[in-house]
């Protein structure tokens, strides 16, 4: 038998499939699915961008592979909300079709997972930075012994736990002896940022300088606390001269002055270095103000701060004239009589080095600091950097160190008097308390042009007679 099936059905024409459309999320600048470069349909400019997908291969390497996360045990976290399960539904309707179009919301998975620290956006333009980790301090310390200075680095202090209670000063817990630290923090009520540079201080024990009292505060409360580089407690932390011998009796009646002040040797037994250390120390605050003595491994050992004169003159940063009177005190004692310098904290570029020889004109003791002040063989290099909303990073920029604002306009315009540096431009200026001391306020140019000051009221006065005041002002060259 045969059959014969003849189909004369008739059939409207199939319509056109329709092509899907995927939105989805994933992580950015992911890598490519081939295993090479950066997949680019994550990069930031290609976000909202809407893609013509072609095949599954071409998926993976626009957006690269769907990533889902696990646990640290490694059990993978279903229904995580940052798992990319837009991009495995784009994947699997490519294995059915050869079209799909895809679009990439500009959002980072990965700026919304779990982190331990405060996530934080692109700072606003023209934002500064203080790289304190790449900055050279240019701290050298001079050793009278040697002759020859030693750099020491400091450390950077960018939190106030490390600081007493609303102060700038260090706690004493915090570092050792003969540490520098530079305290580089903000919002310290009443402080104005000057980035000042404390040194760790020993100095002499009461046991060892009975009767010392500086700005009312014993040996005992000096030793081992921060105190600020170039200031009074600094300067006695080391001798300005220190006897050579260690006698254990002097000559009763022998005699020797110390800024004009008679110093003699008492009647034994009490004619030792310890019993001269508290007849110093009992006349440090009255008729030699501004020396402090101590008997250090049996070897007298006298100290100055910046208010220790002889015939008015301090050398600039104290001084201590010894003169024999009568006897040889002074020879027992295994001290030269002579003028013997306070330590001093010197900045200063490197064309400047201090000649603090015991063979130059003025000889300095160990323990002064050179600070050098130009970016020359360990010198100060300040890190300063501005953030560019444009080029989306800090951008370096130069930041050379002055004593103010005159010697600032100088070197960086000496033609236009200031009128030709731009707004923006950064110096740094040492001593920023005219005191001496250690510092650094960082500023930078608010506007570029002629300066110009108004008063703030329209109707000044009334005025008093014979008040004053004092407008200073700088010129081109």
């Amino acid at each position: 038998v045969e059959v014969t099936i003849i189909d004369e059905s008739q059939y409207i024409p199939a319509a056109t499939n329709s092509v899907p459309y995927i939105l989805l999320a994933t992580a950015q600048n992911k890598i490519s699915g081939a295993g090479v470069g950066i997949a680019t349909g994550t990069l930031a400019a290609d976000a909202n961008r809407v893609n013509l997908i072609t095949s599954q291969r071409d998926l993976l390497a626009t957006y690269g592979n769907p990533f889902f996360y696990n646990t640290t045990a490694g059990t993978p976290i279903n229904g995580y909300e940052l798992n990319e399960y837009g991009l495995l539904a784009a994947y699997s309707a490519l294995g059915v079709s050869n079209r799909c179009y895809v679009q990439r919301v500009d959002i980072d998975l990965t700026e919304l997972t779990a982190s331990l620290t405060r996530p934080t956006g692109a700072p606003p333009n023209n934002t500064y930075w203080f790289d304190v980790a790449n900055t050279n301090w240019g701290i050298f310390q001079w050793n009278q012994t040697t002759s020859a200075f030693t750099n020491l680095i400091p450390t950077f202090l960018t939190d106030t736990v490390n600081l007493q209670t609303n102060s700038t000063v260090p706690v004493q817990s915090y570092g050792s002896i003969g540490d520098y630290a530079v305290v580089a923090t903000t919002g310290i009520t009443g402080n104005t940022p000057i980035n000042p540079t404390y040194y760790k201080r020993s100095g002499p024990t009461t046991s060892q300088a009975p009767g010392w009292l500086q700005d009312g505060q014993t040996a005992d409360q000096l030793y081992n606390t921060w105190v600020l580089l170039g200031s009074d407690a600094w300067k006695t932390a080391w001798p300005a001269v220190q006897g050579t011998t260690q006698p254990t009796s002097l000559t009763p009646g022998n005699s020797f002055s110390v800024n004009d002040i008679t110093i003699t040797v008492p009647a034994s037994p009490n004619n030792t270095v310890t019993n001269l250390v508290t007849q110093i120390n009992a006349l440090s605050n009255s008729t030699i103000p501004g020396v402090y003595a101590a008997n250090i491994g049996g070897r007298l050992a006298l100290y100055a701060d910046s208010s220790a004169t002889n015939d008015g003159s301090t050398l600039g940063t104290g001084v201590i004239a010894i003169t024999n009177i009568s006897g040889t005190p002074l020879t027992e004692l295994g001290i030269v009589s002579d003028e013997y310098a306070a330590p001093e904290y010197l900045p200063a570029p490197s064309t400047q080095s201090p000649r603090w020889r015991t063979t130059d004109t003025q000889p300095e003791p160990t323990g002064s600091v050179w600070q050098k002040t130009n970016n020359v063989n360990l010198g100060a290099n300040i890190i300063i950097k501005r953030y560019s909303a444009t080029l989306g990073e800090f951008v370096q920029q130069a930041c050379p160190l002055f004593v103010g604002e005159f010697a600032a306009i100088y070197a960086l315009d000496p033609s236009g008097g200031g009128l030709n540096i731009p707004a923006g431009t950064t110096y740094g200026r040492y001593d920023p308390k005219s005191d001496g001391t250690a510092g650094l306020e960082l500023l930078a140019r608010y506007a570029s042009g002629p300066t110009i000051i108004t008063g703030a009221t329209t109707t000044p006065g009334p005025f008093v007679s014979g008040n004053q005041f004092q407008i200073q002002a700088s010129e081109p060259g």
